[in-house]
């Protein structure tokens, strides 16, 4: 399948490379068939592309990347609702914010992909009750954080 896009020009997609949504994402409730690509071959980012829209294209972390310890509690009908048979089959992402000045990086944690990447589904849930931010600002972590230069020589 030929899938035209604004970012990326033309895409070459499988059927089975095709991530399905079983709601749509928040806002975006029309549009439920993506494809992930990578940003770079570092990996940190991933694009979530919309196979369904040109025009629509979100930027993915892995929380964990981020937020070592972040957790979320899935309910047993997001579980139901792709196939999830374990949790350690998932896989997490989170969709970042860029400001326009690029000065501004921020991530939704407070609304998580669930991705179950065996059946290629994936459902975006909203935690409750949570001490997570949809703006979680990752250029001030980034900042607070030692480089990894900085680490190497600290354990010289």
């Amino acid at each position: 399948m030929k899938v035209q896009t604004t970012r990326f020009g033309v895409l070459e997609l499988e059927n089975s490379n095709i991530l399905t949504f079983t709601e749509g994402l928040l806002g975006f409730p029309d549009y439920t068939k993506y494809v992930l690509l990578d940003h770079d071959k570092s990996g940190i980012f991933q694009w979530l592309q919309s196979v369904e829209n040109e025009d629509l294209a979100f930027v993915l972390i892995e929380p964990l990347r981020i937020v070592p310890d972040y957790r979320v509690e899935v309910h047993e009908k997001d579980v139901e609702d792709i196939k999830l048979q374990s949790p350690d089959t998932a896989v997490m992402a989170c969709i970042v914010n860029i400001g326009k000045d690029c000065s501004s990086v921020t991530v939704n944690l407070l609304g998580p992909i669930v991705i179950n990447p065996r059946e290629m589904l994936a459902k975006q849930i909203v935690l409750v009750s949570s001490q997570y931010s949809i703006r979680h600002d990752i250029m001030a972590e980034a900042l607070l954080q030692p480089s990894a230069a900085a680490r190497k020589t600290a354990q010289r």
